[in-house]
């Protein structure tokens, strides 16, 4: 696919959805609160990928929904202040106002966040693009942001740059609570997803575990095409040069 059609459709989980498609996100929520320990306070997670196109953001959004049907107040935040696109997959008009005018707002009692009655969760989006995306992402504004969201809220969603694309992600990692890795089965190798656990791992992030996304049942030869179904998520965008040629690597 060209990179100027761009795919924004979301593959939200609804009464539509296949039994198994419902059942791994379900068993993901499980997983993550198995994981994390009470501390008191909500939880911050951070969903990444190592490559654009791997669909994380449709992970992020499917994680937050299905947190919240389980009654988990739960606020989902674009944090890619490069390429934030959230708000265009959930057909949310472009706010200017959103995290990044978040990170420079001197009350951090006046946080503003959009209430989806449609999904069950609250959204913030990324705002206007900052010419020093590294520097706002890794600032002490940051961290008091999401210290703010976690006494608020249950689970705080934090989806971001695909890591090995831009250094924001890993730096953001040392303010958060766990790390989930999206890996797309086939557009991604092995070299390049060893590569991302590497740079999370150098900067003490705590990973807890991979989500392998777009499973095709038909390739792997496993006749339980009833219990999995297989989401083709289109092509994202490129981050500097990490685009589709990359992900055919």
């Amino acid at each position: 696919m060209p990179a100027n059609k761009i795919n924004r459709q979301l593959n939200v989980i609804n009464e539509n959805s296949s039994f198994g498609y419902v059942e791994a996100y379900k068993a993901l929520r499980a997983n993550i609160q198995y994981l994390l320990p009470d501390t008191g306070r909500g939880h911050v997670l951070m969903v990444t990928s190592s490559i654009p196109g791997e669909g994380k953001s449709n992970v992020s959004v499917n994680l937050a929904y299905t947190l919240a049907q389980d009654g988990k107040n739960v606020v989902l935040v674009d944090c890619d202040l490069r390429k934030g696109t959230l708000h265009r997959y959930l057909n949310i008009p472009a706010l200017t106002n959103g995290l990044s005018s978040m990170l420079e707002e001197p009350d951090i009692e006046k946080i503003k966040v959009l209430l989806l009655q449609k999904y069950g969760f609250c959204f913030i989006p990324c705002g206007a693009l900052p010419s020093n995306p590294s520097e706002i992402i890794g600032s002490e504004a940051m961290r008091n942001v999401l210290s703010h969201l976690s006494y608020n809220y249950d689970y705080v969603i934090c989806d971001t740059a695909p890591v090995n694309a831009v250094a924001d992600t890993s730096i953001l990692s040392r303010f958060v609570d766990g790390v989930v890795l999206v890996v797309s089965q086939n557009d991604v190798n092995r070299n390049t997803v060893l590569l991302a656990k590497e740079t999370l791992e150098n900067a003490n992030a705590n990973v807890l575990g991979v989500v392998l996304n777009k499973y095709d049942v038909k390739q792997t030869g496993t006749d339980n095409s009833n219990y999995y179904s297989y989401y083709n998520y289109n092509y994202y965008g490129g981050y500097g040069g990490y685009g589709e040629d990359q992900n055919k690597q």
